[in-house]
């Protein structure tokens, strides 16, 4: 996921680095940019990504998913209801959603989410001052559910293990990777040390 701060010109070179690092999924999030903004970003990641098995995901933008040709989505808070997106995008878009509680995973899955995020898990830099919800809370939702759950908020190599041991389909970070000096080995350490856990997550598809 792009932290909102990394350099424009930077991305593509990140993005393939990710590539070969072999990441699954690659979320364009620049809140603060203009529909135009965003689009002119979106519009050459995808057609870099669009031949290779790493999924570009474009955050709140529906329009400049369609623009771009492209039927994958992460909504937040603020964001269209998941069955809006759904009625836009089609039955085979692939629609994410970010949830904060069990009551909000619920509802995304009877919306029509393809996924949800649930975080902050541990103490996050994105979420200063915040209590993390904890492996706990995460354990709950993913019971609760039948979606796949990604889990987000200070994973790091150290402790990703416990977070996938709840049953978690994935995990999603952004300073692990995305703050480093090498993101590209930072990711491809990240993803062996995935490969070889004893926790493999659920499918996701």
């Amino acid at each position: 996921m792009t932290d909102g701060t990394t350099e424009v010109d930077q991305l593509a070179d990140t993005a393939m680095q990710l590539v070969s690092a072999g990441v699954d999924f690659f979320q364009l999030r620049y809140k603060s940019l203009s529909a135009k903004e965003v689009y002119e970003i979106a519009l050459p990641l995808a057609n870099l990504t669009r031949n290779v098995k790493m999924n570009l995901v474009i955050n709140d933008r529906i329009d400049v998913a369609q623009a771009v040709d492209l039927s994958s989505v992460h909504l937040g808070e603020v964001s269209l209801p998941v069955s809006a997106a759904r009625a836009v995008l089609g039955n085979d878009a692939l629609i994410g959603r970010s949830v904060h509680s069990l009551e909000e995973a619920i509802r995304a899955e009877q919306e029509g989410a393809s996924y949800i995020t649930y975080g902050h898990i541990f103490t996050s830099l994105s979420k200063p001052g915040l209590p993390p919800r904890g492996l706990s809370s995460l354990g709950k939702i993913v019971e609760s559910v039948s979606v796949p759950v990604i889990a987000i908020g200070g994973i790091t190599e150290h402790n990703f293990e416990q977070v996938l041991a709840t049953g978690a389909a994935g995990i999603a970070v952004i300073g692990a990777i995305m703050s480093q000096k090498n993101p590209g080995e930072a990711a491809k350490r990240l993803r062996e040390l995935l490969d070889r856990s004893k926790y493999q997550p659920r499918s996701f598809k």
